[in-house]
C-alpha cells in the first residue's frame, strides 16, 4: 500500500529532474542558433521579385533572371521563353526551405559542407541571390546531405551553417532555366522525309504500315528508319542562341498527313549539332485530310483555324533561332543513305 502511495511522487520527482536537465542543457546549449525557415520573409516578397542569380566559384555570375512585364528571361538567351512553371515551383520550395540542423560555423571547415566563400576559385557551391521586394536574399547552397538528402547551405555574410530539409541545388547552366521545348510533331503524323545532304546521295524515308522504306526498300534496320523519322516528337534544345547563318551541310524536310512541313537544316558546330527550323502549312492537304478523318465534334475548318494557329506560332518560335541539338536527336539526322541500305 505504502508502495502504491509513493508511486506518484517517484514519478513528479523525476518528471522535475527531467525538467531540470533539459533547462541544464538548454543554458548549455544557449548559443546555439535556432532553426526555423531557411529565407524567413521570402514567402512575403515572391511576387515582388524582380531578379534571380546563380553565382560560382570565383563569384562568377553563371544565371541571370529578371522579371519582364510579369515573365521571367534568362539574360544570356533574350526573348526565349524560360521555364516558368519550374521557376515558380523553385521559388516556392526554397521559401518553404527549413532549417533541420545547426552545423559549423567556424568558415576553416564550410569547404567540408560544399559553404565556403564563393570568391575562392575553387568553392564548391552555388550562391542564390533574390533581388526585389526589400534587401538581397543571398544563400549559399553546397553539398546534399548523404542520406537524408537536404542541403547544407548558410546565409551569405553569416558564418552558420545549416542542415536543410530539402535540396536547393541550384541549376548552374542557363539553359536548364528555359523552356526547352523546341517542336512535338507526333510520329503519327509523319509520311514521309526527304533527306538532302549538302554532299552525298539524297533518299527518301516512306512510310508503310508501322516502319518506313528507304527509297522504296526495306531498310536493314527498321528502327533506325523510324528513329529519324521521329526526330520531330518532342524534339528539345540543348542550348539556344540567334542565328548566325551557318550554311546547312543537311536538311530534312517532313511532311505530315495534315499538311505540315517541316524542315530541319543542320552543321556541325561548337558543342554539337546546330540546326535552325521552319515550317509552313498546305492549308488544301489539311482540309482533304480533316475531311477523310472525320471528326463529328470539330469541322474541317475549324480543325484548319487550329492547325494554322499552331503553325503560326511555330514559325515565330523558330524565327531567327539556331538550336543546338541533344546528342542523340542530332545522330538519327546524321545517317546516311548507305547507313539504312548497305550497299544497295
Amino acid at each position: 500500500m505504502r508502495a502504491r502511495q509513493l508511486l506518484p511522487w517517484a514519478v513528479v520527482t523525476l518528471a522535475l529532474a527531467a525538467a531540470a536537465w533539459w533547462a541544464l542543457g538548454r543554458q548549455a546549449r544557449g548559443d546555439l542558433p535556432e532553426a526555423g525557415l531557411a529565407l524567413p520573409g521570402l514567402a512575403d516578397r515572391l511576387d515582388t521579385l524582380e531578379g534571380i542569380e546563380v553565382h560560382g566559384a570565383g563569384d562568377v555570375r553563371l544565371v541571370s533572371l529578371r522579371r519582364v512585364d510579369g515573365r521571367w528571361e534568362e539574360a544570356g538567351h533574350p526573348g526565349w521563353p524560360t521555364n516558368e512553371r519550374e521557376i515558380s515551383r523553385a521559388l516556392f520550395r526554397l521559401s518553404e526551405a527549413r532549417r533541420l540542423e545547426a552545423k559549423t560555423k567556424d568558415p576553416a571547415l564550410h569547404a567540408r559542407l560544399g559553404v565556403e566563400d564563393l570568391a575562392s576559385p575553387q568553392a564548391q557551391g552555388a550562391e542564390l541571390r533574390l533581388l526585389g521586394g526589400g534587401e538581397p536574399l543571398r544563400l549559399v547552397v553546397g553539398s546534399n546531405h548523404p542520406g537524408l538528402g537536404g542541403s547544407y547551405a548558410r546565409l551569405a555574410g553569416e558564418s552558420q551553417a545549416w542542415l536543410l530539409d530539402t535540396d536547393l541545388s541550384p541549376a548552374r547552366n542557363p539553359v536548364d532555366w528555359l523552356d526547352r521545348r523546341i517542336i512535338d510533331l507526333p510520329l503519327a503524323r509523319i509520311e514521309r522525309v526527304r533527306v538532302e545532304p549538302v554532299q552525298g546521295r539524297p533518299f527518301t524515308l516512306t512510310r508503310r504500315d508501322e516502319s518506313f522504306l528507304v527509297d522504296g526498300l526495306a531498310p536493314e534496320s527498321a528502327d533506325d528508319a523510324i528513329a529519324t523519322a521521329a526526330v520531330p516528337e518532342q524534339l528539345a534544345l540543348d542550348g539556344v542562341a540567334a542565328d548566325d547563318g551557318t550554311p546547312a551541310q543537311r536538311q530534312h524536310v517532313y511532311r505530315a498527313v495534315d499538311g505540315v512541313s517541316l524542315t530541319i537544316a543542320t552543321w556541325a558546330g561548337e558543342g554539337g549539332t546546330w540546326a535552325r527550323l521552319s515550317v509552313a502549312l498546305d492549308e488544301e492537304a489539311a482540309l482533304a485530310w480533316f475531311a477523310r478523318a472525320g471528326d463529328e465534334a470539330a469541322p474541317p475548318e475549324q480543325r484548319l483555324a487550329s492547325l494554322r494557329a499552331q503553325v503560326l506560332e511555330w514559325q515565330a518560335r523558330f524565327d531567327g533561332q539556331r538550336f543546338l541539338l541533344p546528342g542523340q536527336k542530332a545522330a538519327n539526322l546524321l545517317r546516311e543513305r548507305s547507313q539504312f541500305l548497305g550497299a544497295r
